[in-house]
Protein backbone atom coordinates (compact mmCIF):
# COMPACT_ATOMS: atom_id res chain seq x y z
CA UNK A 1 0.00 0.00 0.00
CA UNK A 2 1.49 3.34 -1.03
CA UNK A 3 1.38 6.42 1.18
CA UNK A 4 -1.02 7.95 -1.34
CA UNK A 5 -3.39 5.01 -0.80
CA UNK A 6 -3.22 5.49 2.97
CA UNK A 7 -3.95 9.19 2.53
CA UNK A 8 -6.90 8.28 0.31
CA UNK A 9 -8.39 6.10 3.06
CA UNK A 10 -8.18 8.93 5.60
CA UNK A 11 -9.44 11.44 3.03
CA UNK A 12 -12.51 9.23 2.65
CA UNK A 13 -13.00 9.33 6.43
CA UNK A 14 -12.67 13.11 6.35
CA UNK A 15 -15.07 13.33 3.40
CA UNK A 16 -17.67 11.19 5.20
CA UNK A 17 -17.27 13.41 8.26
CA UNK A 18 -17.88 16.54 6.19
CA UNK A 19 -20.97 14.99 4.54
CA UNK A 20 -22.33 13.97 7.95
CA UNK A 21 -21.71 17.49 9.22
CA UNK A 22 -23.64 18.96 6.30
CA UNK A 23 -26.52 16.55 6.97
CA UNK A 24 -26.45 17.49 10.67
CA UNK A 25 -26.65 21.19 9.85
CA UNK A 26 -29.47 20.52 7.37
CA UNK A 27 -31.45 18.63 10.04
CA UNK A 28 -30.91 21.42 12.56
CA UNK A 29 -31.99 24.04 10.02
CA UNK A 30 -35.09 22.01 9.15
CA UNK A 31 -36.03 21.65 12.83
CA UNK A 32 -35.56 25.36 13.47
CA UNK A 33 -37.52 26.32 10.37
CA UNK A 34 -40.42 24.07 11.38
CA UNK A 35 -40.39 25.31 14.99
CA UNK A 36 -40.34 28.96 13.96
CA UNK A 37 -43.52 28.60 11.92
CA UNK A 38 -45.27 25.91 14.00
CA UNK A 39 -48.19 26.34 16.37
CA UNK A 40 -47.45 25.19 19.90
CA UNK A 41 -50.02 23.34 21.94
CA UNK A 42 -50.21 20.64 24.59
CA UNK A 43 -51.00 16.99 24.01
CA UNK A 44 -51.56 13.83 26.01
CA UNK A 45 -49.76 10.51 25.65
CA UNK A 46 -52.55 7.95 25.18
CA UNK A 47 -50.58 4.87 24.17
CA UNK A 48 -47.14 3.36 23.67
CA UNK A 49 -46.54 1.36 20.50
CA UNK A 50 -44.06 -1.47 20.92
CA UNK A 51 -41.55 -2.02 18.15
CA UNK A 52 -39.75 -5.33 18.32
CA UNK A 53 -36.11 -5.49 17.32
CA UNK A 54 -33.54 -8.26 17.10
CA UNK A 55 -32.21 -7.48 20.58
CA UNK A 56 -34.81 -5.41 22.39
CA UNK A 57 -38.24 -3.81 22.22
CA UNK A 58 -38.58 -0.03 21.92
CA UNK A 59 -41.64 2.14 22.44
CA UNK A 60 -43.05 5.09 20.49
CA UNK A 61 -45.52 7.43 22.19
CA UNK A 62 -48.94 8.10 20.68
CA UNK A 63 -50.16 11.62 21.40
CA UNK A 64 -53.51 13.32 20.87
CA UNK A 65 -53.86 17.10 20.68
CA UNK A 66 -56.33 19.72 19.50
CA UNK A 67 -55.60 22.31 16.85
CA UNK A 68 -56.82 25.92 17.02
CA UNK A 69 -60.19 24.91 15.58
CA UNK A 70 -60.68 22.35 18.34
CA UNK A 71 -60.21 19.37 16.01
CA UNK A 72 -58.48 16.42 17.68
CA UNK A 73 -55.44 14.90 15.98
CA UNK A 74 -53.38 11.82 16.64
CA UNK A 75 -49.62 11.75 16.32
CA UNK A 76 -47.27 8.74 16.52
CA UNK A 77 -43.66 9.69 17.20
CA UNK A 78 -41.08 8.30 14.81
CA UNK A 79 -38.58 8.17 17.69
CA UNK A 80 -38.76 5.10 19.88
CA UNK A 81 -36.72 4.17 22.93
CA UNK A 82 -36.20 1.50 25.55
CA UNK A 83 -37.27 2.03 28.21
CA UNK A 84 -40.14 4.19 27.03
CA UNK A 85 -39.44 7.89 27.19
CA UNK A 86 -43.01 8.68 28.29
CA UNK A 87 -45.80 7.24 30.38
CA UNK A 88 -49.44 7.05 29.35
CA UNK A 89 -51.13 10.18 30.61
CA UNK A 90 -48.06 12.39 30.34
CA UNK A 91 -48.65 15.94 29.10
CA UNK A 92 -46.26 16.95 26.32
CA UNK A 93 -45.70 20.06 24.23
CA UNK A 94 -46.63 19.61 20.58
CA UNK A 95 -45.54 21.63 17.55
CA UNK A 96 -47.78 21.33 14.51
CA UNK A 97 -47.89 22.82 11.05
CA UNK A 98 -50.71 25.41 10.90
CA UNK A 99 -51.30 24.51 7.25
CA UNK A 100 -51.41 20.81 7.99
CA UNK A 101 -52.25 20.11 11.67
CA UNK A 102 -51.51 16.40 11.21
CA UNK A 103 -47.88 17.32 10.54
CA UNK A 104 -46.60 17.47 14.11
CA UNK A 105 -43.89 16.46 16.52
CA UNK A 106 -43.17 16.44 20.22
CA UNK A 107 -41.07 19.38 21.39
CA UNK A 108 -37.86 18.66 23.26
CA UNK A 109 -34.41 17.20 22.75
CA UNK A 110 -35.78 14.12 20.99
CA UNK A 111 -36.58 16.19 17.90
CA UNK A 112 -32.83 16.62 17.56
CA UNK A 113 -32.18 12.88 17.76
CA UNK A 114 -31.39 12.58 14.04
CA UNK A 115 -28.95 15.49 14.23
CA UNK A 116 -27.36 13.88 17.30
CA UNK A 117 -26.70 10.64 15.43
CA UNK A 118 -25.33 12.26 12.26
CA UNK A 119 -23.36 14.73 14.37
CA UNK A 120 -21.73 11.84 16.24
CA UNK A 121 -20.74 10.22 12.93
CA UNK A 122 -19.41 13.58 11.72
CA UNK A 123 -17.31 13.91 14.86
CA UNK A 124 -15.85 10.40 14.74
CA UNK A 125 -15.11 10.28 11.01
CA UNK A 126 -13.95 13.89 10.94
CA UNK A 127 -11.55 13.43 13.86
CA UNK A 128 -10.05 10.29 12.32
CA UNK A 129 -9.52 11.93 8.94
CA UNK A 130 -8.39 15.30 10.28
CA UNK A 131 -6.27 13.70 12.98
CA UNK A 132 -4.26 11.79 10.38
CA UNK A 133 -3.44 14.98 8.47
CA UNK A 134 -2.57 16.89 11.65
CA UNK A 135 -0.23 14.13 12.83
CA UNK A 136 1.33 13.92 9.38
CA UNK A 137 1.83 17.70 9.26
CA UNK A 138 3.41 17.76 12.71
CA UNK A 139 5.62 14.83 11.79
CA UNK A 140 6.74 16.57 8.60
CA UNK A 141 7.60 19.76 10.53
CA UNK A 142 9.54 17.75 13.11
CA UNK A 143 11.40 15.88 10.37
CA UNK A 144 12.42 19.06 8.57
CA UNK A 145 13.54 20.66 11.82
CA UNK A 146 15.74 17.68 12.66
CA UNK A 147 17.21 17.59 9.15
CA UNK A 148 18.16 21.24 9.45
CA UNK A 149 19.41 21.39 13.03
CA UNK A 150 20.07 17.79 14.08
CA UNK A 151 23.22 15.69 13.96
CA UNK A 152 23.48 13.23 11.07
CA UNK A 153 24.66 9.79 12.18
CA UNK A 154 25.22 6.67 10.04
CA UNK A 155 23.12 3.89 11.54
CA UNK A 156 23.47 0.20 10.83
CA UNK A 157 20.49 -1.83 9.63
CA UNK A 158 19.09 -4.27 12.20
CA UNK A 159 15.75 -5.59 10.93
CA UNK A 160 12.43 -4.93 9.24
CA UNK A 161 9.46 -5.41 11.55
CA UNK A 162 5.69 -5.18 11.25
CA UNK A 163 3.48 -3.08 13.54
CA UNK A 164 0.59 -5.45 14.30
CA UNK A 165 -1.30 -2.87 16.36
CA UNK A 166 -1.89 -0.31 13.60
CA UNK A 167 -4.06 -1.36 10.67
CA UNK A 168 -5.39 0.57 7.67
CA UNK A 169 -7.63 -1.18 5.19
CA UNK A 170 -6.60 -4.51 6.80
CA UNK A 171 -2.91 -3.79 6.15
CA UNK A 172 -0.22 -3.44 8.81
CA UNK A 173 2.70 -1.07 8.29
CA UNK A 174 6.37 -2.04 8.26
CA UNK A 175 9.16 -0.14 10.00
CA UNK A 176 12.95 -0.38 9.98
CA UNK A 177 15.05 -0.88 13.10
CA UNK A 178 18.60 0.38 13.05
CA UNK A 179 21.26 1.45 15.53
CA UNK A 180 24.33 3.66 15.91
CA UNK A 181 27.21 3.31 18.37
CA UNK A 182 28.48 6.63 19.64
CA UNK A 183 32.29 6.45 19.24
CA UNK A 184 32.79 8.93 22.09
CA UNK A 185 30.66 7.24 24.76
CA UNK A 186 30.47 3.70 23.41
CA UNK A 187 26.68 3.79 23.88
CA UNK A 188 24.57 2.11 21.20
CA UNK A 189 21.43 4.07 20.33
CA UNK A 190 18.48 2.15 18.77
CA UNK A 191 16.20 3.84 16.25
CA UNK A 192 12.88 3.00 14.60
CA UNK A 193 11.71 4.47 11.33
CA UNK A 194 8.28 5.79 10.54
CA UNK A 195 5.68 3.53 8.95
CA UNK A 196 6.29 2.07 5.49
CA UNK A 197 3.19 0.67 3.78
CA UNK A 198 4.99 -1.87 1.59
CA UNK A 199 7.74 -4.28 2.54
CA UNK A 200 11.05 -2.39 2.14
CA UNK A 201 13.20 -5.53 2.52
CA UNK A 202 13.94 -5.97 -1.23
CA UNK A 203 15.27 -2.40 -1.43
CA UNK A 204 17.58 -2.49 1.58
CA UNK A 205 21.34 -2.95 1.26
CA UNK A 206 22.23 -4.47 4.62
CA UNK A 207 25.80 -3.17 4.36
CA UNK A 208 24.77 0.40 3.58
CA UNK A 209 24.36 2.90 6.40
CA UNK A 210 20.99 4.54 7.06
CA UNK A 211 20.87 8.28 7.65
CA UNK A 212 19.43 9.24 11.02
CA UNK A 213 19.08 12.83 12.20
CA UNK A 214 19.18 13.16 15.97
CA UNK A 215 18.70 15.96 18.45
CA UNK A 216 22.15 16.55 19.94
CA UNK A 217 20.63 17.19 23.36
CA UNK A 218 18.15 14.31 23.35
CA UNK A 219 18.83 11.15 21.35
CA UNK A 220 15.24 10.06 21.88
CA UNK A 221 14.26 12.73 19.34
CA UNK A 222 15.32 11.56 15.91
CA UNK A 223 14.26 11.01 12.32
CA UNK A 224 15.21 7.94 10.29
CA UNK A 225 15.47 8.86 6.62
CA UNK A 226 13.52 6.12 4.81
CA UNK A 227 12.79 8.06 1.62
CA UNK A 228 14.80 5.59 -0.47
CA UNK A 229 12.82 2.62 0.89
CA UNK A 230 9.29 3.92 0.30
CA UNK A 231 7.49 2.64 -2.79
Amino acid sequence: MKRSSVSLVFNIFLGVGIVMLIITLAILFSVKKFNDSAVKTSGTVIDLIAKGGSKSTTYSPVVTYNDKAGVKHRYVSNVSSSPAGYNIGDQVEIYYNPNDPDDAKIAGWREYFGALITGLFALVFGLIGLGYHIVRKLGHSRKERLKQTGQLVPASFVAVDVNNIVSVNHRHPFFIRCEWKDPLTGITHPFKSGFIWSDPSPYIDRDKKIDVYVDRNNFKKYYVDISSFER
